[in-house]
């Protein structure tokens, strides 16, 4: 459940020189500035005889339940050797997972330590490495994964116009423009964050035909992630629409695009938990999107 950590495959090394460590409570978590990872200490090696997780420090607010959706940022270190393996803290967005009964059956050793975990949280997660898939395989070293909570929500829902009408009146969503040839751009307002939920901001309504999650339709459209504003698609760049089924689409636009009438121009501002949960490239985080509904079937 863990997509990066699970992309890692170290071999194992050479014996560490420490004295070794088979506790988590041996370990210490030193948070470091927005954008860099933590500094992580243990004696290596730290050999314990199945996957642990522990929460190392406490953080502040309401622990996480059952059915709510953690976004966090992750470490990866060779357990035997202390190297780190790799870290998302320096990407454009944080991850994010649901805690439910799936994950559960997957990882108990880390749901248990999410449940009840709060914003600020960081967890000490030791995985053991899966059984070798044959004899010439070579052996993959334990890691310590290290788990910063940032974030304990619920899933998003769709805004209700009002609450809408108030983002926009304050000036906390972004701007949509377009050049000469109605190619659009996007402006976040400055010190802005996106919204919690679904945010569907009509710019112009339609006067055709309503869409529903079942409806096929054809639509103009380009994408932007929050953290950077930078586009990561474009039907205008194509230079003609595309044709989707609503239930074939993430689940931001499905919500987002139900009850519009054909000719509809909106702005989407779309939460991670209902966009691409895991990220793709420059599509990764809460997502921004400038849809025209040219066609609906």
């Amino acid at each position: 459940m863990l997509p990066f950590a699970l992309l890692l495959t170290a071999c194992s090394s050479a014996d560490s020189e420490g004295s070794g460590s088979d506790s988590l409570d041996d370990v210490t978590i030193t948070a470091a500035d927005a954008g860099s990872a933590p500094k992580v200490e243990f004696d290596a090696p730290l050999e314990l005889p199945e996957s642990t997780a522990k929460v190392v420090d406490e953080g502040e607010g309401e622990g996480a339940v059952d059915g709510q959706w953690i976004r966090y940022q992750l470490m990866a270190v060779d357990a035997v050797t202390g190297e780190q393996l790799g870290e998302t803290y320096s990407g454009i967005a944080a991850q994010t997972l649901e805690l439910n009964e799936q994950f559960k059956s997957v990882d108990p050793a880390l749901y248990d330590a999410l449940i009840g975990a709060k914003a600020g949280s960081q967890i000490a997660y030791y995985a053991t490495p899966p059984e070798q898939a044959s004899a010439s395989a070579p052996a993959s070293s334990p890691q310590l994964l290290v788990v910063s909570v940032q974030q304990v929500k619920d899933k998003a829902v769709k805004a209700e116009p009002a609450e809408v009408a108030e983002l926009e009146k304050a000036g906390k969503l972004p701007e949509i423009s377009f050049d000469k040839d109605g190619v659009p751009s996007v402006k976040i307002p400055e010190g802005a964050q996106a919204p919690e939920d679904l945010i569907v901001q009509v710019i112009e309504e339609g006067d055709g035909k309503e869409a529903t999650a079942e409806s096929t339709v054809k639509a103009n459209y380009a994408g932007w992630n929050w953290a950077e504003g930078k586009e990561f698609d474009s039907s205008f760049s194509r230079g003609e629409p595309t044709e989707f089924p609503l239930n074939g689409v993430i689940e931001g636009w499905t919500k987002g695009l139900t009850g519009l009438k054909e000719g509809a121009k909106v702005m989407l501002s779309i939460p991670t938990e209902l966009a691409y949960v895991q990220g793709q490239g420059d599509a990764s985080g809460d997502l921004i999107f400038y849809v025209e509904l040219v066609e609906v079937k």
